[in-house]
């Protein structure tokens, strides 16, 4: 069983936390394009919302396979040091991993820190003017949600719906949601009904592929079924190839910097591919299979 200990609590006592076959792009192709969130390239847009803190939230950290994306791990870096009253101050994500919530008390810990730290991590402006309604701020890859009622802050920062639309692919029958480490890294293509994505900048390496498929074939330990999924009436298979091992069985057809690029994607960056590697190469490939943790942990298909 793994442990989940609130992040908070963790830092008060620790300090800070330390395919199938790859196809050419076919039919629909998209590229992502790089982030611009400095607040010196756009304007600031500012418009009253509902209340964005609605769903599920954690406090918890088991450890770096439980991130995903640069608002996790902004949730991470910008958490207090210290073990403030729960009542009075939280730092929490959502468990989708698209939001950061911050809930402060004035007169206590006001959250100033949590507020420039993330601001910082982002690359966005600092928050300014809040009302007694929750207004939205765009800016760039993020949309920031504030309030300030009474002597209580409240400030949620969430990925824009950009974003969220350029991780998420559509064939003929299914869709696919991406994750969110993977923005602005990847290129993917469609066609028909299978999805296919690449490294963006090692584009004749697949990181997953999904097809519609109800074959019991597998695969090998060089490229595997990794998921069954049952969207609607439609059953599709995400195959993978773990490019670690093809570097270390076959070193001719990927070079073991590419397959490292490659695998940090594949993993979220939560393994070390020089670790892996050795540990092929003596016969140990148990190392491999954080391949199909990370993807399975953070890619969802469901019908249309």
């Amino acid at each position: 069983m793994v442990l989940l200990v609130p992040l908070i609590a963790l830092l008060a006592s620790c300090g800070t936390p330390q395919s199938a076959p790859t196809t050419e792009p076919k039919k629909q192709q998209s590229s992502q394009t790089p982030k611009s969130n400095s607040n010196t390239d756009f304007n600031q847009q500012k418009t009253v919302v509902d209340d964005p803190t609605q769903g599920d939230w954690t406090d918890a950290y088991s450890g770096p396979s439980n991130l995903d994306g640069e608002l996790d791990e902004a949730w991470l870096d910008c958490a207090p040091h210290n073990a403030p009253d729960p009542e009075a101050f939280s730092w929490k994500r959502s468990t989708d991993h698209s939001k950061v919530w911050m809930h402060a008390t004035e007169g206590g810990m006001d959250g100033s820190s949590q507020r420039s730290c993330m601001a910082d991590e982002l690359d966005i402006a600092d928050t300014a003017d809040l009302s007694d309604s929750w207004t939205v701020t765009s800016l760039g890859d993020y949309d920031r949600y504030q309030k300030h009622s009474g002597n209580v802050i409240n400030i949620v920062w969430q990925y824009s719906d950009a974003v969220k639309k350029s991780l998420t692919m559509e064939s003929d029958s299914y869709r696919v949601t991406l994750p969110y480490s993977w923005h602005n890294k990847i290129t993917t293509s469609v066609d028909g009904s299978t999805i296919t994505v690449t490294d963006r900048e090692h584009p004749k390496y697949a990181l997953c592929t999904f097809q519609v498929s109800d074959s019991s074939n597998a695969g090998d330990i060089g490229t595997s079924l990794i998921q069954k999924y049952q969207a609607g009436n439609t059953p599709v298979q995400m195959w993978a190839t773990r490019w670690a091992f093809v570097a270390a069985s076959d070193p001719a057809s990927i070079s073991a910097d590419d397959a490292e690029d490659v695998t940090d994607l594949q993993t979220g960056g939560t393994v070390e591919y020089d670790s892996i590697s050795a540990q092929i190469r003596a016969g140990d490939t148990s190392g491999v299979f954080a391949i199909d943790d990370y993807l399975k942990a953070h890619i969802a298909v469901s019908g249309l």
